[in-house]
C-alpha cells in the first residue's frame, strides 16, 4: 500500500504541474526525477531511465550544462540502475561523472559528494577492487567524524536520528571490508575507534544541555544559547552551497566557524554542562588503553551486518580488546555467528533459566570464544552489543560446574572510552543521604486493561495489557524500613503517586530506585519507497521506542501505539537523558523487562541503559527479563545492606548475587540482574 500510494502521488503531481505549468520546465522535470526514483525502487528501471532522460533534457534545454547540478543527481540515479542490476562498471562511469560535476561546483566535504563517494567504494568493493573502496570509504568516514565533532550537537532529537540513519550503514559497510582481511588486519585499531565514535551516538548530552539551558530561567543563557544553534544552523547550511551560493548570501564560513568558537567559549563560562558537553576530544583506543591497570582488560564490542551488493541478514559480532600494560595495537574476537546468536541460543539461553533446565550452549557460545582468546584476568571491562546486551555472562553455567561469576569480574560499561573519561574526570556523588522509590505504579486510570479508546482505532487483540506489580510495593517498603534504620532520608511514590511527571522533576537523589515494567517496542519495517520519500519512516528515533511503565501507561498503550508522549505515563529512553541525576550514584531498575521484544538492531535495550547514565547516575543495576517479586525482593534487600555496611557497591551486588545463588542455585533468582557503569 504505501508504494501504490507515493506511486499515485507522484503522478498526480506529474499531472497537475504538466497541465498547470508545461511539460517542458524545471519543476516539471523535478516531478520526472520522483518518478524515476518510485520506479527505481519497485524495480521498473526501463520506466525510470525514461523518466530521467526526460528530466535530464528539460533541465539541459532550460538551464544549460554548464551550471546544471541537476545533471548530476542523474548520474547518481543512472549509477544506482547500473549497480541493482549488477553493471558494476556502468555504476561506476556514472557515479565518477557525478562526483567530478559536484566536486566542480561545490567541494569534497559537500554531502551530495560525500554520498556519491560512499556509492563508489561499494562499487569498488564488488568490482573487487578492495583498496580503492578502503581509500574512497575512509575519505567518507572522516567527512562524517568532522560533521558529528563540528555540527551534530547543535542538530535536533529528529535531525540525529535521521543523519545516524544516514551514515550507520557505512560504519557496517566498513567493517566488512575491514574483517575481510583477517583477524590480523592493521586497521582493527580504527574499528575500535569508530565505535568509540559512534556507539550510541543518539544519545548525545547536548539534548540534556539544550533542555536545562532552556528550563533555568536566565535570559541571557538561553540568549546566548539560541544564538550558537542559529550560528551553527547557518554554518551547516554552508556546508551544501556552492561557492557562487556562499557569495550571494554574504556568508564567509571561516569567519562564521570563528564566530561559533567565540559564542562557544562565552557558553562554557556561564554553563558547566555546556562545557562538558563542548569538550572536543577524540577519545581513541591508546586513551584507553592508558585507563587500565595490569591485568585489566577492555572489550568494544559491535554488531554489524555483512555487507554484499547491500547490507544482507547476516549479523557478525567483532569484539575489539585492548590489555592494560601492552604496547599492543587492539585485538580481535570475531563471531561469525550473529543470526544463531540472537535466535536460537537466545532462546536457549533464555529457557534454560526460565524453566531451569541444563544449559548445554551458552558458555561455548557465548563465553567461551571470550575466554579462550583473554584468558584469566583480574578484570575485564566489557561494551556489549546486540544480543550481549540481553544476557548475563555471569549467569552462564561453565564446564567445572560453576557459573562465569565463580571465576571472571566482569564490569559492565556503555562504552569503553568511560574508563578514560572516569580517569580525567571526578564525578561528585550527592553527600545527603536520599534514596526516590518509585514502585507498584496504578497501570490502569481512566481506562480497563485490553479496552482500548474508541478513537484509538485499535482492537482488543492489538491492545497490550500491562500486568500489575504488586509484589513491587513490598520490595519498596522492605527497602524503606532497611534505609529507615541506617539513618536515610526517604521519599516513596506507589499506586496513583508513581507518575512520570513526579520522576521528572527528581533532583539528585543518592539512589533512584523504580520498580515497574519496561518495554521495548520493535522498529517496523518500511520499504525502499518509504524511505525515499517519507523521512518520518525511515528516521524514527529508537529512544522513542523504550522505556518505563508508570501511573497511566495502560491507557496510553489503549490509546496508542507509537506515540507514547501523547499524555503522561511513559518514561522513554530519551525523556530519561534529561532527569537531574548529576550526582546520583546509583539508579536501580528493578523488575524492569528491559529485553522485552525480539532483538534487531540493540539500539533500544542499549538506549534505556545509556540513557540514564547521560542524565547522570554513576552506576545502574537492571533486569535483563522478568523475574519473580520474591526473588527481586530479596536480592534487592541483601544488596543494599551490604552496600550501605561496606560503601563498595560492585562488591555488594555480586555477593548478593552469590548468596542468593547458593540459597536457590538455580540463576532465575539473580541472573536476569546485571549492574552497568564504573563504581
Amino acid at each position: 500500500k504505501p508504494n501504490i500510494t507515493v506511486q499515485c502521488l507522484v503522478q498526480e503531481s506529474e499531472n497537475l504541474i504538466g497541465q498547470k505549468l508545461g511539460s517542458q520546465n524545471p519543476p516539471y522535470a523535478e516531478i520526472l526525477k520522483n518518478m524515476a526514483i518510485a520506479n527505481i525502487a519497485a524495480g521498473n528501471y526501463k520506466l525510470a531511465l525514461n523518466y530521467l532522460n526526460q528530466a535530464e533534457t528539460i533541465w539541459a534545454q532550460k538551464i544549460g550544462k554548464r551550471n546544471n547540478i541537476n545533471a548530476a543527481s542523474v548520474a547518481v540515479l543512472k549509477g544506482d540502475i547500473s549497480y541493482r542490476q549488477k553493471d558494476y562498471d556502468g555504476a561506476e562511469s556514472f557515479y565518477e561523472d557525478a562526483r567530478r560535476q559536484y566536486d566542480r561546483v561545490f567541494n569534497k566535504t559537500h554531502p551530495e559528494y560525500v554520498k556519491v563517494q560512499s556509492k563508489l567504494s561499494k562499487t569498488y568493493f564488488m568490482q573487487s577492487r578492495f583498496k580503492d573502496s578502503q581509500d574512497v570509504l575512509e575519505e567518507v568516514l572522516a567527512n562524517y567524524k568532522n560533521f558529528i565533532q563540528d555540527y551534530f550537537p547543535a542538530l535536533s532529537e529528529r535531525e540525529k536520528a535521521k543523519f545516524w540513519n544516514t551514515i550507520k550503514g557505512d560504519y557496517e559497510f566498513y567493517n566488512t571490508l575491514i574483517v575481510s582481511r583477517g583477524e590480523k588486519s592493521k586497521y582493527i585499531g580504527e574499528l575500535y575507534n569508530n565505535a568509540l565514535l559512534t556507539k550510541a551516538l543518539l544519545l548525545n548530552s547536548s539534548i540534556k544541555v539544550r533542555q536545562r539551558i532552556m528550563s533555568s530561567n536566565d535570559e541571557a543563557l538561553i540568549s546566548l544559547y539560541n544564538r550558537w544553534i542559529e550560528e551553527k544552523e547557518l554554518l551547516t547550511a554552508a556546508l551544501s552551497m556552492s561557492g557562487q551560493d556562499l557569495e550571494t548570501n554574504g556568508i564567509d564560513p571561516q569567519k562564521l566557524s570563528n564566530e561559533v568558537e567565540l559564542i562557544e567559549k562565552d557558553l562554557s563560562l556561564k554553563s558547566e554542562l555546556f562545557a562538558q558537553s563542548a569538550d572536543t576530544r577524540v577519545i581513541k583506543w591508546e586513551d584507553v588503553r592508558s585507563s587500565l591497570g595490569l591485568n585489566e582488560v577492555a572489550i568494544e564490542m559491535v554488531r554489524f551486518r555483512l555487507f554484499d551488493h547491500n547490507l544482507t541478514d547476516s549479523v557478525m559480532y567483532a569484539l575489539f580488546y585492548i590489555e592494560g600494560e601492552s604496547s599492543e595495537e587492539p585485538k580481535m574476537i570475531l563471531l561469525k555467528n550473529g543470526e544463531d546468536l540472537e535466535k536460537k541460543y537466545l532462546k536457549t539461553y533464555r529457557n534454560s533459566i526460565k524453566y531451569k533446565i541444563k544449559d548445554k550452549f551458552s558458555y561455548e557460545k557465548f563465553w567461551k570464544p571470550i575466554q579462550d582468546k583473554v584468558g584469566s584476568v583480574a578484570t575485564l571491562y566489557l561494551s556489549p552489543d546486540g544480543v550481549y546486551n540481553q544476557i548475563n555472562l555471569e549467569a552462564i553455567p561453565t564446564p567445572d560446574d560453576k557459573y562465569v561469576i565463580d571465576n571472571s569480574n566482569i564490569i559492565l560499561v556503555s562504552n569503553t572510552k568511560d574508563l578514560f573519561i572516569n580517569k580525567i574526570k571526578t564525578k561528585v556523588v550527592a553527600e545527603e543521604e536520599l534514596a526516590l522509590m518509585f514502585g507498584n505504579p496504578q497501570f490502569y486510570v481512566d481506562t480497563t486493561p485490553g479496552s482500548p479508546l474508541p478513537s484509538s482505532g485499535l482492537n482488543r487483540s492489538t491492545a497490550e495489557v500491562v500486568t500489575p506489580l504488586p509484589g513491587t510495593k513490598r520490595e519498596i517498603m522492605e527497602l524503606d524500613d532497611l534505609l529507615d534504620r541506617k539513618g536515610w532520608e526517604r521519599q516513596l511514590y506507589t499506586e496513583k503517586e508513581a507518575t512520570e511527571t513526579s520522576i521528572k522533576e527528581v533532583s539528585n537523589p543518592r539512589i533512584f530506585h523504580v520498580a515497574t515494567h519496561g518495554f521495548f517496542k520493535e522498529e517496523k519495517k518500511t520499504s525502499k519507497l518509504d524511505q525515499e520519500f517519507n523521512e518520518s519512516a525511515a528516521y524514527d528515533n529508537p529512544l522513542l521506542k523504550t522505556g518505563l511503565l508508570l501511573t497511566g501507561a495502560g491507557d496510553i498503550l489503549n490509546e496508542t501505539q507509537f506515540n507514547y508522549n501523547v499524555d503522561n505515563g511513559i518514561l522513554t529512553a530519551y525523556e530519561a537523558m534529561n532527569l537531574n541525576l548529576d550526582q546520583t550514584d546509583l539508579v536501580v531498575l528493578s523488575a524492569c523487562e528491559t529485553g522485552l521484544g525480539e532483538l534487531q538492531a540493540g539500539e533500544g535495550v542499549y538506549g534505556l541503559q545509556r540513557a540514564f547514565l547521560v542524565a547522570g547516575a554513576r552506576t545502574i543495576i537492571m533486569s535483563l527479563f522478568k523475574v519473580s517479586d520474591d526473588a527481586t525482593q530479596q536480592l534487592m534487600v541483601k544488596f543494599y545492606r551490604k552496600w550501605i555496611e561496606t560503601g563498595n557497591k560492585r562488591k555488594a551486588f555480586v555477593d548478593a548475587k552469590k548468596e542468593i545463588r547458593n540459597e536457590y542455585r538455580d540463576p532465575i533468582y539473580w541472573g536476569p540482574f546485571v549492574m552497568i557503569g564504573l563504581d
